[in-house]
């Protein structure tokens, strides 16, 4: 890589720049968007960890954008389901907001302190997404990872790994998945 520039005041031209960008990809992994690559070829998994109606989860690092607070106004849409809480005004653009445990039929997310506000963007979806608590990053070896890990209930079509660690079992809720549901695609009455 270092090659397609010869001297520091040098400019890469289009093509070297392609060309490196093509290289990189070429040695990113590739797959699961939580996977990272470290030190002697050692694959780690980065996820953000949440609760969802007092279940820890983790999601994928790459399928989130954003934390932000619970947002101080909400505006209401008219003719939506209760789970789409309203809009909320995020540096100049209006985000739909989804009140996460209500979509999934349970009690809804209480604004407050721990109440945390997920930006998401996947399959032409922009949203916001409530959860009443994040718990930071969490990082696992691949070697933890319990494959086709499936949960009964609510969170039964969004979960289908596991990591297993010291303090207990960590479902990946699948952001991908929410995105892919007819139902969370559809938030009109």
């Amino acid at each position: 890589m270092a090659d397609a520039m010869s001297s520091p005041q040098e400019t890469p031209s289009a093509a070297d720049l392609m060309r490196i960008l093509a290289e990189m990809e070429q040695q990113a992994p590739s797959g699961d968007p939580g996977m990272l690559l470290r030190d002697e070829g050692n694959r780690l998994w980065d996820g953000l960890a949440y609760s969802i109606a007092g279940v820890r989860v983790v999601t994928a690092m790459g399928e989130v954008r954003e934390m932000l607070p619970y947002p101080d106004r909400l505006t209401r849409v008219p003719g939506v389901q209760g789970w789409m809480r309203g809009l909320a005004n995020i540096r100049g653009n209006l985000l739909p907001v989804v009140d996460l445990q209500l979509f999934l039929g349970a009690k809804g997310v209480v604004p407050g302190k721990a109440a945390r506000m997920l930006i998401i963007r996947m399959r032409g979806i922009e949203c916001g997404i409530l959860v009443p608590a994040v718990h930071g990053m969490r990082h696992f070896e691949e070697a933890q990872r319990l494959p086709n890990a499936r949960m009964k209930g609510m969170l039964g079509r969004y979960v289908f790994d596991a990591f297993s660690e010291g303090s207990g079992i960590w479902p990946v809720f699948s952001i991908s998945a929410l995105t892919a549901d007819p139902m969370f695609r559809s938030a009109t009455v």
